[in-house]
């Protein structure tokens, strides 16, 4: 390291809380300090106060405070590049929390910055005439730090703020100190690990210290798990608690290291040596044929004006695979540097032979959550006639096709963004034999559209007349062509699938025998059409400190539960599923809402918990000139959360009283 000749001592001012807890409401600097001292005269070259005004633009009054600055250390000959200047502050808090975090907001360069912790020496200094409270703290720093130097004091070992998320590999075996940890809940779903740093920009992360966690059906679920460098950074990021990421905002808590090594460690050696590899971005592909090779993966990243290159080329491509050796249609590779990845994810939903690839910006903890579902045997099936399905029934009159009648089409390859409408101009003069509320998308494990729609239509010669002459077919949209695969199956099969019971590529493969029956009289029928989309009766036991009701909204004479699923299929298209009781989800009741609430509203007052998608359900009453609410979550867990956190809380002046429904 060059020697260091200046000290910047600098202080600052927010409009908001200051000492202990600045930084902590974001509010933004109206005052910095700054003297420049030079440690072999002894001697102050500059003392300058920056103060903005009630009419200065906050983002113009840092940028000029920052000009003016490196223009100061330009006159006076300092290369703060080669670390002749170091700045200290009085803490942490100013560059950490407050300098360094608004000027990434506002997109501001700073250059790399210094400081020395916790400067606070007990000395005989005078008394001090300054009236400005930030100038007073720069000039009792400077008198400190002449002193220290008369005393033989040496100044070193400056603590240095990161500026990049370093990569790290996280063994199940290490050891972490859990007053490092903090689990970081409300995050957007496209979410990344580099988001995530920027939100905690100015305080230092661990090595491979982000980890985002994925629910049980592998999509991000909203929650992360960080690592940070000691604990004093940890409980500075606890004091982001609510701050926010776009129109979100952010809960920050306590967490432990087992927590952390439960989803960032693992213990697959291939994915530990594609980690160790020398790059900087890794990204995830989906929806690979399952023929596809390492070259095939090489082949699609060189190719067309967008072309990059895989760190290690073919043998940088690592392929997820069951643990009989069959691929699932993932892989992941990495890229050297921030350029190569952005190039890399504008090739998002191009074609691979027939099937379009999904690419997503992916995270070292992401690679082993992947893997380790992979290789769990719970989720690993080796043929579909180990598959066992439960005993259930499809009670939609609309979906009660007989045992193995094939009166449904499955479509495949569609582009993502096309809508029913052009999949009904697709299917031309079929789309009139197509039953009420036939049409299902299927969504992928990140809720978007994957480009699959199962179809119910009036018969069996009718899918069987779409299938000969749609099959094979060119759609065009926006521009491009694509070959859409038109197959026939039964309305079992497609249920199967819309439940998550049977994966879509071995929907051909079922044995008849295996079929869900339907065996349910029309009174059941009868009582069941008048239940509204997504409410059901719960299907597990009770605990009595839970504030729990019966659903009223039911008709409490059915033999089963059911249940009105939204997701995988639209609006457009509700059905009813009977589901076993491991399988239900769990449903609450908001009481005294306000008459004409939103559903924005309920997101708002429920950020940062696991709501199912769609399943808000508002009931007005007219008579009270209140609503009741019902909301579906995918686990008890999740519901009992709300429960303690949420209950006797307002919406507007409403005190809202929440039910755990059975």
């Amino acid at each position: 390291m060059n020697q260091i000749r200046y000290f910047c001592l600098l202080n600052g001012l927010t409009s908001g809380a200051n000492d202990e807890n600045l930084g902590s409401d974001q509010a933004e600097l109206v005052c910095i300090s700054t003297i420049i001292l030079n440690l072999e005269l002894k001697k102050i070259v500059d003392c300058s106060e920056h103060i903005r005004t009630n009419l200065q633009n906050p983002t113009f009054f840092l940028q000029n405070f920052i000009n003016e600055f490196d223009e100061k250390l330009n006159n006076l000959k300092i290369n703060a590049k080669n670390n002749e200047l170091i700045f200290v502050t009085n803490g942490a808090l100013l560059l950490r929390q407050a300098l360094i975090p608004e000027c990434t907001k506002k997109y501001i360069e700073i250059p790399s910055i210094k400081d020395l912790n916790d400067i606070k020496i007990s000395l005989s200094i005078d008394e001090i005439n300054e009236l400005s409270s930030s100038m007073y703290q720069c000039k009792l720093m400077n008198l400190i730090v002449l002193r220290m130097l008369d005393n033989g004091y040496v100044f070193q070992n400056p603590e240095i703020i990161s500026r990049e998320l370093e990569k790290g590999l996280c063994s199940i075996n290490d050891e972490i100190e859990d007053n490092t940890i903090v689990r970081v809940r409300g995050l957007p779903w496209q979410c990344t690990d580099c988001d995530l740093a920027k939100f905690f920009i100015g305080l230092n992360i661990a090595k491979g210290g982000v980890a985002l966690c994925l629910s049980s059906q592998g999509r991000r679920n909203g929650e992360a798990l960080v690592r940070f460098e000691s604990e004093q950074q940890r409980e500075m990021a606890l004091k982001r608690h609510r701050h926010h990421i776009g129109n979100r905002y952010i809960e920050v808590y306590r967490a432990t290291g087992t927590d952390f090594l439960s989803v960032a460690a693992g213990t697959n050696n291939e994915a530990k040596e594609f980690l160790s590899r020398n790059g900087k971005v890794i990204i995830r592909m989906r929806g690979l044929p399952f023929d596809s090779n390492a070259k095939d993966v090489v082949d699609f990243f060189c190719r067309g004006e967008n072309s990059c290159e895989i760190v290690d080329g073919e043998n940088g491509v690592l392929f997820v695979h069951y643990p009989d050796g069959r691929a699932t249609g993932d892989a992941f590779v990495m890229f050297k540097t921030e350029q190569e990845a952005n190039k890399a994810i504008l090739k998002h939903k191009e074609m691979m032979g027939v099937r379009y690839i999904e690419l997503f910006r992916s995270t070292v903890a992401e690679v082993q959550q992947v893997f380790k579902r992979s290789q769990d045997p719970k989720n690993f099936h080796s043929n579909s006639k180990d598959i066992l399905f439960p005993q259930m029934s499809v009670l939609s009159p609309e979906l009660m096709t007989g045992k193995v009648k094939k009166d449904c089409i499955h479509l495949k390859n569609l582009p993502t963004q096309c809508g029913i409408d052009n999949i009904l101009e697709f299917l031309g003069i079929h789309s009139q034999h197509i039953v009420q509320q036939g049409v299902h998308l299927i969504l992928n494990s990140m809720g978007q559209p994957s480009g699959e729609v199962f179809i119910q239509l009036n018969g069996e010669q009718s899918s069987q007349n779409a299938v000969l002459h749609k099959n094979g077919k060119t759609m065009f949209f926006m521009g491009q062509k694509f070959s859409i695969e038109v197959t026939q199956c039964s309305g079992e099969e497609m249920n199967l699938v819309l439940m998550g019971l049977l994966p879509s590529n071995l929907i051909n493969q079922l044995p008849s025998n295996q079929l869900i029956q339907s065996n349910f009289s029309s009174n059941t029928f009868s009582s069941l059409n008048q239940i509204p989309s997504f409410i059901y009766s719960g299907g597990s036991n009770s605990s009595a400190q839970l504030p729990i009701i019966s659903n009223q909204y039911l008709n409490q004479g059915s033999t089963y539960s059911p249940l009105m699923w939204y997701c995988p299929t639209p609006p457009i298209s509700p059905s009813s599923y009977f589901l076993p009781s491991h399988l239900v989800p769990f449903i609450l009741i908001l009481k005294n809402a306000p008459f004409d609430i939103t559903s924005s509203e309920i997101y708002e007052f429920l950020n940062g918990y696991d709501i199912m998608p769609e399943s808000i359900q508002i009931l007005n009453n007219s008579e009270t000139y209140l609503s009741d609410v019902l909301i579906s979550l995918h686990n008890r867990a999740e519901a009992e959360r709300i429960l303690v956190e949420k209950n006797y809380q307002k919406i507007r002046d409403n005190l809202i009283e929440i039910f755990l429904s059975i």
